[in-house]
């Protein structure tokens, strides 16, 4: 599955952080393994891939950077951060 970031929603990255301002919501700061997957959800990147990549990169086994990549991406989508690209 592929996601975009929604419309109106700003974010800047602060000392290696990402900070996400939604409309209507509290500000979202994302630790550095958020941040990683929202850079690459940025970039177009889907969820496999994201895993992929993430994976080929940290010597972390893969069930458990996939359970923390699914559980990012639900706590974006829980806070109105991301969408299901269309």
């Amino acid at each position: 599955m592929k996601y975009a970031i929604k419309k109106g929603v700003l974010w800047q990255e602060v000392d290696g952080e990402i900070v996400i301002v939604a409309p209507k919501q509290d500000p979202m700061y994302l630790n550095e393994s958020g941040s990683i997957v929202w850079k690459l959800i940025d970039t177009g990147m889907g969820e496999t891939k994201i895993i992929d990549k993430i994976s080929g990169e940290y010597e972390e086994d893969r069930k458990l950077i996939e359970k923390d990549v699914k559980a990012i991406i639900t706590d974006l989508i829980k806070n109105k951060c991301i969408e299901l690209k269309k």
